[in-house]
């Protein structure tokens, strides 16, 4: 299978510069090789990152989404050494070795758990991805450790149906409703979720619950709270009847102000839907335009009864939520024209 133009570009991009490339113009190219790319891409690009791992960091999700066993055999050759990470390799090689489910790679990543933030991040999205039945006691002890702290390694929490032990969805229920700070509840959030439809509840609950904070930005909970979500197949029409009725319901000013920018948050993202690196959480299924006339078209031309309009009989108007969601409508403008460009392209192939 032939290349994407996108990844020829990039390759042509890299060969001619002597380090980091503009980060908006390659975050861009490389957002679409792992939506639109194959394994070719991958293979193309694998040398090109290996030349220089540290600058060439943000193709490491390429080889992740594309690559197989080689891919992982190569970048484990290249990348650790003495059951480590080198110093030069970027740490989001451990996240791709285990979601291109490289086993032997299990030690290493398990021994980077307790390390820098970037590295215990991307080895536990690593190890994620991986059996881990030889880990079962180690994780299960570095839980009962941290259970109940305020701070914490932010995601060993998505380990947690590792163990095999149920009762975890209760106690990471308990943790993150008690002493957890927002500031790493992150993987509480999508841990939570990972243990399947008898979190679907509980899940639900923390999202419109102002304790958690679930439409944190600054400290990322809003990307793993729309992780979670697809992880348990939420879909927004799901979300909007309960932020709706929520709206309509006797619930005081703090609770209606804080589902709004919870809803808003996960529309963000599920407008742009970022690369998660995580397999049990694809994609939504609803298209931009399907989410543009359930949200935003008003049932008469008489009262914007969209969630513009309900936003703004909670809000001041010049809360930062309603530009938000403005600019919301005008991106799903722009994304639905796209997709019916791309799908009347295809037709046409």
């Amino acid at each position: 299978m032939a290349v994407l133009r996108a990844t020829r570009e990039l390759l042509d991009r890299c060969a001619g510069a002597s380090g980091a490339l503009p980060w908006r113009w390659e975050s861009t190219v490389v957002e679409v090789i792992v939506r639109r790319g194959s394994r070719s891409d991958a293979q193309a690009l694998l040398g090109t990152f290996l030349d220089d791992p540290e600058a060439r960091r943000r193709l490491v999700p390429v080889l992740a989404q594309h690559g197989d066993r080689a891919t992982a055999e190569r970048l484990a050759g290249a990348c650790l050494a003495a059951g480590r990470l080198r110093a030069e390799a970027p740490p989001e090689v451990l996240h791709a070795l285990g979601l291109l489910g490289y086993e032997p790679a299990e030690p290493v990543l398990w021994g980077h758990l307790e390390g820098t933030y970037d590295e215990a991040t991307n080895a536990a999205f690593g190890l994620l991805h991986l059996p881990c039945h030889g880990l079962r006691t180690e994780i299960a002890q570095a839980l009962e450790r941290h259970c109940g702290a305020h701070l914490f390694p932010e995601f060993l929490p998505v380990l947690a149906t590792k163990t095999g032990d149920p009762s975890w969805l209760d106690r990471l229920v308990a943790w993150g409703d008690g002493a957890a700070s927002t500031d790493c509840n992150g993987g509480l959030i999508l841990g939570i979720a990972l243990h399947g439809r008898r979190a679907r509840a509980e899940f639900t609950r923390l999202l419109w619950d102002p304790w958690w904070e679930a439409y944190g930005g600054g400290t990322g909970s809003d990307r793993w709270a729309y992780a979670g979500a697809r992880v348990l197949g939420l879909t927004m029409s799901e979300l909007y009847a309960d932020l709706t009725a929520r709206l309509a319901s006797d619930a005081g000013a703090r609770d209606k102000e804080h589902g709004l920018r919870t809803f808003t948050a996960l529309l963000e993202h599920w407008t742009s839907r970022p690369w998660l690196g995580v397999s049990a959480a694809p994609d939504p299924a609803e298209t931009c335009a399907e989410l543009l006339g359930q949200l935003f078209d008003w049932s008469t031309p008489h009262r914007d009864d969209s969630v513009i309009g309900l936003a703004g009989a909670v809000l001041d108007r010049d809360d930062p939520v309603l530009a938000r969601l403005h600019g919301l409508e005008h991106e799903l403008q722009v994304r639905a024209g796209h997709e019916l460009e791309l799908q009347s392209l295809l037709q046409n192939l």
